[in-house]
């Protein structure tokens, strides 16, 4: 046990060190987590059979915003020469910033590290790039940030990475937007509280360039409902580090040269984004679905207090009552905490380390009071809680901070808990938690398994009672037992490329820039994508009304496309036909004749259309067919 102690510490002393070499290691084998081989399991046919992706784990079907979407958006800037506009998947253009925030050559780049590897290096190093450096700065930018918060406890900042960067929720949520809200903001309290503390001149300098970064990210990550949140919080918990070490603030007069260069910066290079972009985010903010969105929470329930502990089966069985990302949660001892914190408040020697306690629960009963009772609409606008309909999720995060700062006063000051005390407030927890279990959760797990997952509680009570090493040990298991499987362990990109039908798709756009159609769900049209076709019913971020003129001139059916958009097309005889499968998924019954309107070149199915064609007078010469797929070129 001593020798991976030592060995743990070794590491955690020379941390970037250790991942800069795991990173560059992770690079030469082409390392990745993506679930792109789902791709494997619809597309049978391989030209090279004893190739394989996935060294550990399966691809999570479920995470289709990364492997259906992101990855193919990411993909396909290669052939779209990384520009911000792109026509691969839309006639009057996508801004690809908005569009998942993919690699862009321009000078947002600075605040985009992860993509950076596409450009570098193409899509297969680009992915390895893009999974392995978003892991490992998370790892570091939680220690970091944890290690604030406890004034450097090295232990609670180890326990802290479990907790927080191998949360399930984060684990499940790691691609696209939201984990890279979560990092940004760590990275940013970090280097703020440095700012304004550095002895050391090159701390400073060092802040000082990589703050804007930072801000830029943070930014640029595009997702408000946990932007908003974060930022208040993070705010508030910069001014509390700040009062807390007051005596280590080294800020000058000879400083605000430096904080005016970091607000320069930031200005000049987000400024050059809306003032580009400004059309693009008018017609993002004006879609239907999502930004006509509107919440005013009060749609959760008590359930939402507690940590859901069906997460620690997420990864091996399929989720009955919601999918396996939404039930993903922190797992946290925010409400065992709770019951506790004016004891420890009361014991804290310190009191300027109470303002860290007091803004940590503040922020969960109002997060707390927005999901289970919720806001009048009209103070969620004032305050910006229209924007948040994630807020289960923040409450999670705010709950595992708490969680880990009340170990820290608890270990550092010595507070002592009776018996009376600490099984009075497990069993307030205990009986309002298993009120909460309800016939849809018993359906997914039975009730036995409730109780086992609630020994999961009691390991809290070994660092209550100063087993810190074994309640370490434990709950760092479960995380592991939680978490780690989520996504797999991959290496390439064999399935995508490793099949007859990318071959000749790839022919074809070597040749010719003409638009595919199609047709099928929207991984297909994803798939072509990602090979570099140019596909116009791939995933729009927003209207495409240059496209949708083209069949639907007075926009009677702007209701069904002004959205986030993944498309299923199905070519008909009969007129054509908009309809939705869900909010963000279009699908549209076409006409074999709109194909001629839409100045279709290719059209790529999941069944023979030679019949189809004939009868409608559509000259076409069938490239492509291996009884799964076909492709047509449309003369």
């Amino acid at each position: 046990m001593n020798t991976i102690k030592k060995a743990i510490l070794k590491i955690i002393d020379h941390r970037y060190l250790f991942f800069t070499i795991l990173f560059i290691i992770c690079l030469i084998f082409k390392i990745h987590g993506s679930s792109i081989g789902f791709y494997d399991r619809i597309i049978n046919s391989k030209i090279n059979s004893s190739k394989k992706e996935v060294l550990i784990g399966i691809s999570r079907g479920i995470r289709s915003d990364e492997w259906m979407v992101h990855t193919p958006y990411y993909f396909s800037q290669k052939y779209n020469h990384y520009k911000k506009y792109s026509n691969q998947m839309s006639l009057s253009g996508q801004n690809m910033i908005l569009g998942y925030n993919s690699p862009v050559k321009d000078i947002t780049l600075i605040g985009k590290p992860f993509t950076w590897g596409y450009i570098l290096f193409g899509n297969e190093l680009g992915l390895s790039w893009y999974w392995c450096m978003k892991l490992f700065v998370l790892i570091l930018a939680t220690f970091e940030f944890i290690m604030i918060l406890t004034k450097n406890n090295k232990k609670i900042s180890f326990l802290g990475v479990f907790m927080v960067a191998f949360s399930p929720v984060l684990q499940w949520w790691f691609v696209p937007h939201i984990t890279d809200v979560f990092i940004w903001t760590m990275i940013l309290i970090s280097l703020s509280y440095h700012f304004f503390t550095a002895k050391n001149i090159r701390v400073k300098l060092l802040t000082t360039f990589l703050l804007p970064c930072s801000i830029i990210g943070y930014v640029l990550a595009l997702f408000p409902s946990c932007q908003i949140p974060l930022g208040l919080l993070s705010i508030l918990l910069i001014i509390g580090f700040l009062i807390r070490d007051k005596e280590k603030i080294t800020f000058n007069k000879k400083d605000w040269y430096y904080l005016l260069f970091i607000i320069f910066l930031v200005l000049c290079v987000l400024g050059y984004f809306v003032f580009t972009s400004i059309d693009d985010l008018k017609l993002f903010m004006n879609t239907v679905y999502p930004g006509s969105r509107v919440s005013v929470g009060g749609d959760g329930n008590f359930n939402t207090i507690f940590t859901d502990l069906t997460t620690l089966f997420l990864p091996y069985k399929a989720i009955t009552y919601l999918n396996n990302c939404e039930a993903s949660t922190f797992l946290h001892f925010g409400p065992l905490f709770v019951c506790l914190y004016f004891k420890i408040f009361n014991n804290v020697k310190e009191k300027k380390e109470n303002i860290i306690g007091i803004i940590l629960f503040t922020s969960i009963i109002i997060e707390l009071f927005f999901i289970i009772v919720g806001f009048p609409k009209i103070l969620a606008k004032i305050t910006l809680f229209s924007y948040i309909n994630r807020m289960n999720i923040i409450y999670g995060y705010t709950a595992t901070l708490f969680t880990i700062w009340c170990i820290y006063c608890i270990n550092k000051y010595d507070i002592k808990f009776n018996i009376i005390e600490i099984l009075f407030s497990l069993g307030i927890f205990l009986i309002i938690y298993f009120c909460t279990i309800d016939n849809s959760k018993l359906e997914f797990m039975p009730l036995y398994i409730y109780i086992f997952e609630l020994t999961y509680f009691l390991f809290i009570i070994f660092f209550i009672f100063r087993k810190n090493d074994l309640a370490l040990i434990m709950i760092c298991i479960f995380i592991i037992i939680s978490s780690f499987p989520i996504n797999p362990i991959s290496t390439g990109i064999s399935s995508i490329t490793n099949h007859p039908s990318s071959e000749k798709i790839r022919k074809i756009v070597t040749k010719d820039d003409g638009f595919f159609l199609v047709e099928g769900e929207p991984m297909y049209a994803n798939y072509v994508l990602a090979l570099g076709g140019k596909v116009i019913n791939a995933t729009n971020m927003y209207p495409d009304y240059k496209k949708w003129q083209l069949i639907d001139k007075n926009k009677k059916n702007d209701f069904y496309y002004n959205r986030y958009a993944n498309m299923s097309f199905n070519l008909v005889h009969e007129s054509t036909q908009f309809d939705l499968k869900a909010p963000d998924h279009l699908y549209v019954k076409l006409n074999y004749n709109d194909l001629i309107k839409l100045k279709v070149k290719y059209v790529f199915a999941l069944r023979s259309i030679d019949d189809d064609l004939k009868s409608e007078n559509i000259k076409f010469d069938k490239l492509f067919n291996d009884k799964q797929i076909y492709i047509y070129k449309i003369i």
